[in-house]
């Protein structure tokens, strides 16, 4: 009877441990599935995310005033931070005619002023074609470098802009000499 209850003792607590094992490895296959399923809801929203997010305008295939503020803004920034690099940024190197000597007078202005102050507004947008053209009121005040007074410089620019694989970038303008 000792034995008989030796080996129903052993049967029982091999029973239990084979049960606690077969749970053990379920729960991870369920942890795993939990995990798979947080995962995939992670994944779900994401694209729902990427889906119901605002188009970003200033990316646009479509001209508008706020494409043209931004690139006239890439402007401003360029001249009253002082860098050519910002500045001509906004510019279209490839479709611009007389890109390099434009680039050259941008050069000598900088060399002749020590900082810019910038002020525009636009006074009309439209579209022509593929372009998109802003007729601006521009401010710009100079101090040389040299030292004196600064020098102040106003008036009506035309802007014409065109979408590039970089976005959209001022192709042409006039006058020219307003960056003399």
């Amino acid at each position: 009877m000792r034995n008989l209850l030796a080996v129903l003792l052993v049967l029982g607590l091999a029973s239990t441990a084979s049960f606690a094992r077969q749970q053990s490895s379920s729960g991870d296959s369920g942890q795993q599935n939990s995990s798979d399923k947080v995962q995939t809801d992670k994944q779900d929203k994401k694209k729902n995310d990427k889906k119901n997010a605002p188009k970003d305008e200033l990316n646009t295939d479509v001209f508008s005033q706020a494409v043209a503020n931004d690139v006239l803004g890439q402007v401003r920034d360029g001249l009253e931070g002082h860098s050519q690099r910002l500045m001509l940024g906004a510019f279209d190197q490839d479709k611009m005619d007389g890109y390099l000597s434009f680039e050259d007078q941008i050069a000598a202005l900088f060399a002749r002023y020590d900082s810019f102050r910038v002020h525009y507004s636009i006074s009309n947008s439209a579209i022509e074609g593929s372009k998109g053209v802003v007729l601006v009121d521009w401010q710009m005040e100079e101090i040389p470098k040299a030292g004196g007074s600064p020098q102040r410089r106003n008036g009506q620019i035309k802007f014409e802009m065109e979408r590039t694989k970089k976005g959209w970038k001022i192709v042409d303008f006039n006058p020219r000499g307003i960056f003399s």
